[in-house]
């Protein structure tokens, strides 16, 4: 199992959501308060995007500050941060909409196992 995704809805306006690539080019910011925060930055830069990374405290509490970045036209967070910025979220806030994702060789494993004769069934 692993987490990822290439979609990012706007904090204030879940509805409103871009692809990665549409905010290649931009001046981007991304906070992360989780215990391992370079690996949301890593995945950031793997979806090909250019970011100033600012890491926080796993349970950091954001203020106003921690989201103000000079000349930013995005700030970049994962939506556990997210819970904890929506009262003081601007429309610059964008959210990476995560998604679990299984391998496929594990998938085929589990439905072996299960499976009568290890084949699968409909």
């Amino acid at each position: 199992m692993r987490l990822g995704g290439d979609r990012f809805y706007n904090l204030l306006n879940p509805e409103i959501s871009v692809q990665a690539a549409d905010l290649g080019g931009q001046n981007l910011h991304a906070v992360a308060g989780i215990g391992h925060p370079e690996r949301f930055f890593s995945h950031l830069e793997g979806l090909g995007l250019n970011v100033q990374a600012h890491p926080f405290p796993d349970h950091h509490c954001y203020t106003r500050k921690d989201l103000d970045y000079a000349g930013a036209d995005a700030v970049l967070m994962t939506e556990k941060d997210a819970v904890k910025c929506g009262a003081i979220a601007d429309e610059k806030c964008w959210v990476l909409r995560v998604d679990a994702c299984c391998d496929p060789a594990l998938t085929q494993l589990i439905l072996e196992r299960i499976s009568p004769n290890g084949r699968q069934t409909a």
